[in-house]
């Protein structure tokens, strides 16, 4: 991290804008979903869920201010452990149970179950003495479903595609991710996962971002080739 008039440059998480803390605060340039962001986690706050940053406002600078969570940030995707995968479904499924109880003018269409968070990534996640506390970085949140959310929040929670981890036992620890959030079925899930992996493996807003992509495609692929073995077992 650097420092430069008061302001520390914040690192962790594997794609971000310059984030910059003060004090107890954290600074970020806004965008075009600024607005909504701050709205949400306002109601997150006002509906008791305490795991994410309060909304603060805009600075003199025009940046979006919230409040700092003190703890780690993963830089990138890891293996976690059985209770880590737990406690990380749990924290999950205590957001969206939140976010499905927002005001009905924040879900948009009466069709969206909630509001998703669109990148439940663990490098979005505050981690204290290794097990994740909060969820950050709602910069890309909008009306959706639980399952969309869910699906990529396990693709990225068990890095599916991973040569470090085999089909059998990332269909252990799919089954370990899934009974914690508490659904049922891993069908729809996994649909949900590939649909996510085809998303991002057509998403290339910039030459800079055809590595993503690229791995992105990699994930669907082992996802559609494993899919036996992560639906039923080795």
């Amino acid at each position: 991290m650097t420092e430069q008039s008061g302001e520390t440059e914040l690192t962790g998480g594997r794609t971000h804008d310059m984030v910059v803390r003060i004090g107890d605060t954290v600074r970020k340039h806004s965008t075009a979903n600024s607005e909504f962001v701050h709205r949400v986690l306002k109601a997150l706050w006002a509906g008791g869920f305490r795991q994410a940053p309060q909304s603060l406002g805009r600075d003199d600078e025009g940046r979006d201010v919230f409040t700092f969570i003190e703890g780690d940030v993963p830089a990138d995707l890891e293996i976690f452990d059985d209770e880590t995968l737990v406690r990380g479904a749990r924290l999950i499924r205590s957001f969206h149970d939140a976010s499905a109880g927002l005001p009905a003018n924040l879900r948009g269409d009466p069709l969206c179950e909630l509001v998703r968070h669109n990148d439940l990534s663990p490098c979005n996640f505050v981690f204290r003495d290794g097990a994740p506390v909060a969820i950050i970085d709602f910069d890309a949140c909008a009306p959706g479903s639980r399952r969309s959310d869910l699906g990529y929040a396990a693709w990225l929670w068990l890095d599916l595609g991973s040569p470090r981890v085999t089909a059998a036992q990332q269909a252990r620890r799919l089954r370990v991710f899934l009974d914690a959030y508490g659904t049922e079925p891993a069908e729809p899930v996994l649909e949900a996962v590939q649909a996510q992996q085809s998303r991002l493996a057509k998403d290339i807003p910039s030459q800079s971002d055809a590595g993503r992509a690229a791995w992105a495609e990699h994930c669907l692929a082992w996802t559609r080739s494993n899919l036996a073995v992560l639906l039923n077992g080795p």
